[in-house]
């Protein structure tokens, strides 16, 4: 790019938000017009003057901040996409821009160019799948992590008329039909987001919030019998808490259709299979190998559900419960009879010891080795209290625990009497009150379900309006 062209160019680019911000905010209406004024500007500008040269070397993504240029940086992203000149890998140049601009985006801006954010959106989803790499599931982690409260509506404008650069109580107020932030939007879309973000907390084994995405999946609504997406993620539910509990369940949550549930647990009885093989074992303190023998036969399986590294994970889970479990009994013992207890190789007290080492330092053991000498096998295992060892938490740790849950549950009450009045005010609910009402009164025998008398349709949360 020529020095005549960027200097007409950059100041096009740097007109929206005024930097630094005014002493007082612009008003909605004028923050408004001057987006779309910008958004007008940029829909001008040819891809190549977006990809050239900036004097000194770079291009316009070296000048530009994301957090505060949001809309030219998104602009100039999209073209050096579009134009194919830099060969996206995982980790550098394109893919490690992008990643920054969705970590630093104005999310207010955001909500003008809804197509072009959704384009950026596809483009990082389509390179990640090609790579299996945990640096993929980590950039994931951030968006996962915020709960979802409701999904967005069929709306071509907030009932309230706030536009979207407005504060709104939460986000169906701007991911509306108009804004184009969001597609058509089905149920099973909403179960495959669940789905996706259990498997990333699983592989970065974040367990309570894995269960909780399968959890979602496995409770909700249907007219009929459980979908395929619900048999996959009950397979993983039963694996994720042996990972993560040592056991499974006796039962599914108590909000699981029936239906659903005898689904579920028929097509995944060979799991079910593994999770009582691993209970009983664990009960009855036997070592490993019928739990292998049951993994081994069950291979194909595993294989073609794609669960075959969960699987092989359950064998090292055993181990680690099985050492966790010998607290319930002792209150300390050689390292000599937990090697011959739990280790493969019962002669083995040096590997045994670092292990237990290993589990010490992850959190997963409240314990600590007693190192008698340079021989691994004079050391003594000493389980701590819940008041003592390396998990032992102070009074104002447990304090501010409590605290953060208690905003967390505040924050979940208010979300739920919102919804609740929302709710109450749609035509879809009072229809279903109807409905429910009339079906109150049908014969014994009829199907008169919640899940048979479902106010929205399946197979579309958000249509095309």
């Amino acid at each position: 790019m020529a020095p005549r062209d960027i200097e007409y160019l950059l100041p096009q680019l740097l007109s929206f938000p005024p930097h630094p911000p005014p002493p007082l905010p612009l008003s909605d209406q004028v923050y408004d017009k001057e987006i779309k004024t910008l958004r007008l500007v940029l829909n001008e500008i040819p891809g190549n003057a977006l990809t050239g040269g900036v004097p000194n070397g770079g291009d316009l993504l070296d000048i530009l901040d994301p957090s505060i240029n949001t809309l030219p940086y998104l602009y100039v992203l999209l073209a050096h996409i579009h134009a194919g000149k830099q060969k996206v890998i995982i980790g550098e140049s394109l893919w490690q821009k992008t990643s920054n601009f969705l970590e630093r985006f104005d999310p207010v801006q955001v909500r003008y160019v809804g197509v072009e954010f959704r384009r950026i959106i596809l483009f990082m989803r389509d390179t990640a799948l090609v790579s299996n790499r945990a640096s993929t599931f980590r950039a994931a982690k951030p968006v996962i992590d915020k709960d979802l409260y409701e999904f967005p509506f069929v709306a071509k404008t907030h009932p309230s008329g706030q536009l979207p650069c407005s504060q709104h109580d939460t986000s169906s107020g701007f991911i509306t039909d108009q804004t184009e932030l969001s597609g058509s939007l089905s149920y099973r879309d909403v179960l495959q987001y669940f789905f996706y973000g259990a498997m990333v907390y699983i592989a970065l084994r974040e367990w309570s919030r894995a269960l909780l995405f399968l959890e979602i999946i496995l409770t909700a609504p249907t007219k009929s019998n459980a979908s395929q997406i619900q048999v996959e993620a009950y397979k993983k539910w039963v694996l994720a808490n042996l990972l993560a509990r040592g056991e499974v369940p006796g039962a599914l949550p108590k909000t699981t259709s029936p239906q659903v549930a005898k689904n579920v647990r028929a097509l995944g009885r060979p799991y079910e299979a593994l999770g009582e093989i691993f209970k009983d074992g664990l009960a009855k303190e036997q070592d490993v190998r019928r739990l292998n023998a049951e993994i081994h036969t069950g291979h194909p399986r595993w294989l073609e559900d794609h669960n075959l590294s969960l699987v092989l994970q359950v064998l090292d889970a055993y181990r680690q419960f099985s050492i966790a479990r010998l607290e319930l009994t002792y209150a300390a013992l050689p390292l000599l009879i937990v090697t011959q207890r739990t280790s493969r190789d019962p002669e083995d007290h040096a590997e045994t010891a670092q292990y237990v080492a290993m589990m010490i330092s992850k959190g997963q053991l409240n314990a600590a080795l007693d190192k008698r000498s340079q021989d691994p096998q004079s050391w003594i295992l000493r389980f701590a209290t819940s008041s003592t060892g390396p998990q032992a938490r102070s009074e104002q740790e447990q304090y501010e625990e409590l605290v953060k849950q208690a905003s967390r549950t505040a924050k979940l009450a208010d979300h739920v009497r919102e919804t609740d009045r929302k709710l109450s005010l749609s035509k879809e609910y009072i229809n279903w009150m109807k409905q429910a009402k009339n079906e109150s009164n049908a014969p014994q025998g009829e199907d008169s379900s919640m899940s048979s008398r479902l106010p929205f349709d399946e197979e579309d949360i958000m249509g095309d309006g």
